[in-house]
């Protein structure tokens, strides 16, 4: 059978030789890809720019933690990435809000389309700003790996059922209504402070004493430090109840 002419064939031997066609355009196609395609990097925060916690998310600036090779072999300085949106944990308008500090060790995925016709807010399908595709500046920061152990946090034990909030600090929950609290049992150990009026309905108990200043005591309709009674006699003579 005669063979076309206007087709090569290349043995075994000829395609592991570098300067074969098949080589050749293998290495065209790397160089090309290795330039031009970003999907992720493990990447540091510089920065973060956060319009505040009753905002929408913001942005970090991170360099890439894993440095590209040049031609020579050598590391090349890894360039800092501006105004990558971070990710928030967030379903409608509710959201755990948790915002990156510089040091934080997370990702940074590129988006397959130009993004930057994409806004805060906008739900709406946008025409791509431009035909570049996976472009470093089409990035997005993912948050959270290789972190030094937590001081702040909130911890759900599935083996204990318990969940434990936790801050070195100060813990604080605010509400336009109420805060309602279900439980059998409410323990409290510390001092209590409190600021504004208190209702109670159910009755209270009380070890230890009881310490007031600045108020009046009350108890059906008796004020403690006005009230008088009757049927006194000077001697050795009880008072009567309270009136």
């Amino acid at each position: 059978m005669a063979q076309d002419s206007s087709r090569e064939v290349y043995s075994d031997a000829t395609l592991d030789t570098p300067s074969s066609p098949f080589n050749v355009l293998s290495f065209l196609m790397e160089s090309v890809l290795n330039q031009q395609l970003n999907t992720a990097l493990p990447v540091r925060v510089d920065s973060c720019t956060k319009p505040g916690t009753g905002d929408a998310a913001g942005y970090v600036s991170a360099t890439p933690l894993i440095c590209q090779r040049g031609a020579d072999g050598r590391a090349l300085t890894p360039v800092s990435i501006p105004k990558l949106p971070f990710f928030r944990l967030q379903c409608g308008k509710a959201a755990v809000v948790i915002d990156p500090q510089p040091g934080d060790v997370g990702l940074a995925v590129f988006a397959q389309k130009d993004c930057s016709t994409l806004q805060a807010g906008k739900t709406e399908p946008e025409v791509a700003g431009s035909f570049r595709r996976f472009d470093m500046s089409d990035g997005f920061y993912i948050g959270g790996f290789l972190g030094v152990p937590p001081e702040t946090f909130v911890h759900l034990d599935p083996e204990e059922q318990t969940v434990t909030v936790t801050g070195p600090q100060t813990v604080t929950l605010n509400a336009d209504k109420k805060i309602t609290l279900n439980a059998p049992l409410v323990e409290v150990t510390g001092r209590i402070v409190q600021t504004g009026e208190r209702a109670e309905d159910g009755g209270s108990s009380f070890t230890g004493g009881f310490t007031n200043t600045g108020g009046r005591i009350t108890s059906n309709g008796i004020v403690l430090e006005e009230h008088t009674h009757t049927g006194v006699e000077a001697g050795d003579d009880s008072t009567g109840e309270p009136q």
